[in-house]
């Protein structure tokens, strides 16, 4: 889609070559990046909306992703997160430890949080991630197990996380607090908390504000609207 003002939005292109429910969608002025139930990510020219790559991996149908600069981030059902150099195509690492579908992460430039339907949220040491040379046991920093339903959302700062959850909740927790140093214990996971502020019940959800070109993923047979 266009968006000439929050009036006046014209639909450009419509990016056909998913053949399953595209699940989500992420872009910049270089690339739109969607990921799908058929297992695949599809890299699209922003200016141009041609087809550029696919990113294959993954076993099952894809829930989430992020990307940002050359770093897709992707969380599927197969509850595997994939990191992906977008340019080469490689996948760089996968991340195992969720014991059910990753439906939710975000990433800045130190950490990965993810969460799943497993109820747990996991924060993952990204610069460890990208190291090939560091064991796999090394990468998760910390498993938050408050959620007593399936995690469905999830933000984050240098201050704090905020997630959502099946269970009725919001948790917010305190992120000042998480490991820098990459203490472990013998399982890989630090021997530091990052506690749990508060958690407010809600059921009033908020709508975000759209700023700039919306793209939008649509279950109707695998298409991405620009």
């Amino acid at each position: 889609w266009d968006m000439h003002s929050p009036t006046d939005i014209r639909l450009r292109r419509v990016l056909m070559g998913h053949r399953a429910a595209v699940n989500v969608v992420d872009f910049d002025q270089k690339y739109i990046v969607s990921a799908s139930g058929d297992r695949s990510i599809k890299v699209w020219d922003t200016a141009t909306c041609e087809f550029v790559r696919a990113l294959n991996g993954h076993k099952r149908g894809i829930a989430c992703l992020q990307y940002h600069d050359d770093l897709v981030v992707s969380g599927s059902s197969d509850n595997t997160i994939r990191l992906w150099n977008i340019e080469s195509e490689n996948c760089l690492r996968v991340l195992q430890g969720h014991e059910e579908l990753v439906r939710c992460l975000k990433f800045d430039e130190h950490y990965i949080v993810s969460g799943a339907y497993d109820g747990k949220i996991k924060v993952w040491d990204l610069k460890a991630a990208k190291d090939p040379n560091i064991p796999d046991a090394n990468l998760c920093i910390q498993t938050l197990t408050e959620h007593t339903g399936r995690v469905f959302r999830l933000q984050f700062d240098e201050f704090q996380i905020i997630s959502s959850s099946h269970d009725d909740s919001i948790l917010i927790w305190d992120f000042l607090n998480a490991p820098q140093d990459n203490q472990k214990t013998g399982s890989g996971e630090s021997t530091e908390d990052i506690g749990a502020l508060h958690c407010v019940r809600t059921h009033q959800p908020s709508l975000p504000t759209v700023v700039g070109t919306p793209v939008a993923a649509t279950s109707d047979g695998g298409h991405v609207m620009c």
